[in-house]
């Protein structure tokens, strides 16, 4: 049994980049461009409401991540500029605040350089702010495009992480920077990828640096993209870290208390999937992991991640909504279905 997908694709409107993105191909890659030359981010961001599907939304994005990290033709060298997603776990035994601000971003472009990473690229540097998803996300494509002939990067701002005490959580943060290189070189984006030849050293130049009495960090880097792709990849990598770290504390408490409990996995209008892990010798004890999705996410694969860690985590019992579940009950609050409810259905 699958989960449904509970989004809802297009809002009605008629747009020409639109029907482009449901063929995809040279002709919309095209029309992006040529969009995009013009400044018009409202017709992108038009195109993107109007896509029909998940097919033609992707299409559209890919065809808008290409085009804006597109170098002017007859550039001799190109400042690309990426983004590099950074998952903090953290643990507080109080409240505190972590710095948005680094005080040493060369110890990193150090760590890339030393490790190899850096392939031709040269001058690189990084922006000493830590900023998070939704910065990058009101990001227009335009400015992207800008920075790709050479605009060069402007001040983030930056994004403390404010923290509660309690079980750990996954907070994502990026850090921003450019690379020089030939145009036709392979870019950090291509040449950093394996994070196993400097991920350590990097969590080591990073970790100092974030450092609050009483609070435990562990800073985790995925590796650096372009800043479309870095958004989507570092929003999907902190998902999974947090639903992680969700069920594996989840599931020490029950089974310190009632032992396994009750898995189910549903989809919910307003498009997102849950988790909800109960048990029938104490209805209190009812948890739920709430996984909001991107109209990119494939909801096939991220039911079949959540399943896998669950086997890993050796859950025997997991129910599957077939059917798309109301966000809310009717007392207003979130929905987080048991098992019951899915035989009450049946």
């Amino acid at each position: 049994m699958s989960l449904p997908d509970p989004r809802r694709y297009g809002n009605g409107a008629q747009s020409e980049l639109a029907q482009l993105a449901e063929r995809g191909g040279a002709p919309l890659a095209t029309a992006v461009s040529h969009v995009l030359a013009r400044n018009d981010d409202a017709k992108i961001a038009a195109a993107y409401a109007a896509a029909t599907s998940r097919a033609a939304y992707r299409n559209l994005w890919e065809a808008t991540a290409v085009a804006v990290d597109a170098a002017p033709a007859d550039a001799a060298v190109v400042a690309r500029v990426f983004a590099m997603p950074w998952l903090l776990v953290c643990g507080a035994r109080a409240g505190a605040t972590l710095p948005g601000v680094l005080s040493d971003v060369s110890a990193l472009a150090k760590v890339l350089e030393e490790s190899g990473a850096l392939g031709a690229n040269r001058n690189l540097g990084f922006a000493n702010a830590l900023t998070d998803l939704e910065t990058l996300d009101h990001i227009a494509p335009s400015t992207l495009r800008a920075w790709s002939a050479g605009a060069g990067l402007r001040d983030f701002p930056p994004a403390p992480v404010v923290l509660t005490p309690g079980d750990e959580t996954v907070h994502l943060r990026f850090l921003l920077g450019a690379a020089v290189a030939p145009p036709h070189a392979a870019g950090i984006a291509d040449t950093a990828t394996n994070v196993v030849a400097w991920g350590m050293k990097a969590t080591a130049a990073l970790s100092p640096q974030l450092a609050v009495p009483g609070i435990n960090v562990l800073p985790m880097p995925r590796p650096p993209m372009s800043v479309m792709r870095a958004a989507y990849a570092g929003r999907r990598a902190g998902l999974e870290a947090a639903f992680n770290l969700f069920v594996s504390n989840t599931l020490r408490r029950f089974r310190l208390k009632v032992g396994d409990p009750a898995v189910v996995l549903s989809a919910h209008d307003g498009g997102e999937l849950r988790v909800t892990l109960s048990s029938t010798l104490d209805e209190g004890m009812t948890q739920g992991y709430r996984w909001p999705l991107h109209p990119l996410d494939d909801v096939g694969e991220i039911a079949a991640v959540m399943e896998e860690f669950l086997r890993d985590c050796r859950v025997p019992d997991v129910t599957i909504f077939p059917d798309v579940l109301p966000d809310a009950t009717d007392t207003g609050a979130l929905l987080f279905p048991t098992p019951a409810m899915a035989k009450a259905q049946h």
